[in-house]
């Protein structure tokens, strides 16, 4: 269920969760280019518009622009005043016709052919302009209008017990507006998006004000606020806009529990901000048995806080042959099933929380029956049931997700947890433990025709360090603090992924850290509710930003 686990380097495209080592490509950007685009119109004559079939101007080639750089479709960075200019053969205003959104645009005569205005476009807008020239086929171009830009910040104590802070930008600012709103600060650009700050005599906050002109016709969104008093070692302080939704009401948070001293302490301060406790300890036999229990501290935290628990029902650890033997086995499953039951009604448990990994994907009928067995026997004593489901990825099913049937699973459930994390573990291929685009991503995959009701989006409380080949994980406030040691560490944000990173090189070995705090866990969040998913399971208590408490 959980994981045991940027210079500003490329990270590749990641399979699902525990899909095995990502393919170590170059990250493409993400924002679609205006490169050079020929509309290219060649052959014999086509249908003029209007269906009639008539010569047409000798053919050749049409280039569309907007501003001066070549238009495509499907680009999302269009400057939102659109100056637009048609070359080519047979461009004239009586045999070329053009609209946006379904109105027609106004044509004039240029030296090299037409030109049209467009008034003033939303940020963010999506448009579509269509161009048909007499005797041509007609030219669709998708297009959206390039949003505000997004601006991060952090700060932290460096080895020198100095402030640090350091400014990302989504796109390239207008460094005299920048230089103009921070008159006091010394001002180092490490490139056209990435900004180091420092002062003579720190103000008590950096205040970076909405507005500013940015690339693309673009301008700054915030504005951004950061405090830059009572920071202490070792602690990393951020500030991002366009800012996360608070929290809804009502957030109802699954937490798991692993045992550890740290699980334990944050079990005991923070299960009454829990929905329900989900603790290890179970471990099912190939032959049916029942080992371990549940974890003492984690029961003892939640009759206190008078919160249910669903304790974690983990199949064989020691590979795929046990859980195989124990879903082809009608005498071993009856077997499994009493023993759980008996617990449950011993314990007065609130119900369990089936976590079967690695299972083979030709179990998927054992598995879905299993649990459907499970569900009717626990339901019988008043217990309910969730389901841990690796996501599926957008074009289906990979290795690790081939046994869960969602839909059939989601029938016999209460919940379906969506493990959405672990986008990021191969040596090769550092990235975000689970990007905000990566989750859509595999949501999508993933929960298709089930009510959101049921649907629980799992969320990594932990972080990832990739150095060199080492690849490892653990707890947020320990590794941040472990990277903020490293002399030279360097702060970046992935805008689209909603994903911190530090940046380190300690002795020459190239480092980063990709984390999830407050701020980005709320991202996640707000994604779970606009969906209208029943809420939230975070792995794993103990591993968390201390804040993340006070924003939920």
């Amino acid at each position: 269920m959980g994981t045991a686990a940027a210079t500003r380097w490329p990270r590749g495209d990641a399979p699902g969760v525990a899909d095995g080592a990502q393919t170590p490509e170059t990250m493409v950007s993400r924002r679609a280019g205006l490169g050079l685009l020929l509309l290219m119109l060649a052959g014999c004559a086509a249908p003029a518009a209007g269906g009639s079939s008539q010569p047409g101007p000798p053919q050749g080639v049409v280039v569309v622009t907007a501003g001066g750089t070549a238009l495509d479709s499907g680009a999302d960075d269009v400057p939102p005043t659109l100056d637009l200019g048609l070359e080519g053969e047979g461009v004239t205003p009586a045999a070329v016709f053009v609209s946006l959104d379904g109105h027609r645009l106004t044509l004039a005569s240029a030296k090299q052919g037409l030109t049209a205005s467009v008034a003033p476009m939303a940020f963010a807008s999506e448009h579509q302009l269509a161009i048909d020239v007499v005797g041509r086929a007609a030219q669709l171009i998708d297009f959206q209008v390039v949003d505000r830009t997004g601006v991060s910040a952090a700060a932290w104590l460096g080895a020198s017990g100095l402030l640090v802070c350091e400014v990302v930008f989504e796109r390239a600012p207008d460094r005299t507006a920048i230089t103009a709103a921070l008159p006091q600060a010394r001002l180092a650009w490490t490139d056209d998006t990435h900004l180091s700050l420092s002062w003579a005599s720190p103000p008590a906050a950096l205040t970076i004000p909405a507005g500013l002109a940015a690339s693309r016709g673009s301008v700054l969104d915030g504005p951004l606020q950061l405090s830059l008093r009572g920071l202490q070692a070792g602690q990393l302080r951020r500030a991002t806009v366009p800012a996360a939704s608070p929290a809804p009401a009502g957030l109802r948070v699954t937490l798991w529990t692993d045992g550890t001293a740290a699980s334990h302490a944050s079990t005991q301060a923070h299960a009454a901000a829990a929905a329900i406790l989900s603790p290890t300890g179970w471990q099912v036999e190939a032959g049916g048995g029942l080992s371990g229990s549940p974890d003492a501290v984690t029961l003892a935290a939640a009759a206190a806080a008078h919160r249910p628990v669903w304790p974690i029902l983990a199949n064989d650890d020691a590979g795929s042959t046990g859980t195989d033997q124990l879903l082809n086995s009608a005498t071993a499953e009856t077997a499994l099933i009493g023993a759980v039951v008996a617990q449950v009604r011993s314990l007065h448990l609130g119900g369990v929380n089936l976590d079967f990994e690695s299972v083979p994907g030709n179990d998927q009928s054992a598995l879905t029956a299993f649990a459907g067995r499970l569900s009717t026997a626990l339901h019988a004593v008043g217990a309910g049931l969730s389901i841990d489901v690796v996501p599926h990825l957008a074009r289906g099913a990979n290795a690790a997700s081939a046994a869960y049937d969602d839909p059939a699973l989601a029938a016999v459930a209460d919940y379906l947890v969506v493990m959405a994390y672990d986008e990021s573990t191969s040596p090769g291929a550092p990235g975000p433990v689970a990007g905000l685009d990566w989750q859509a991503a595999e949501l999508a995959g993933t929960i298709a025709g089930i009510p959101a009701a049921k649907v629980v989006l799992g969320i990594p409380l932990y972080a990832r360090r990739w150095s060199g080949e080492a690849v490892t994980a653990g707890a947020y406030a320990s590794m941040v603090a472990q990277a903020l040691a490293e002399p030279d560490v360097s702060y970046d944000y992935d805008f689209q992924a909603a994903s911190p990173l530090l940046l380190s090189d300690p002795g020459g070995v190239l480092t980063q850290l990709w984390f999830d705090d407050a701020d980005s866990l709320l991202r996640k969040i707000a994604a779970a509710g606009q969906l209208g998913l029943a809420g939230v399971a975070a792995w794993v208590a103990g591993d968390e930003d201390p804040t993340f408490w006070s924003v939920i």
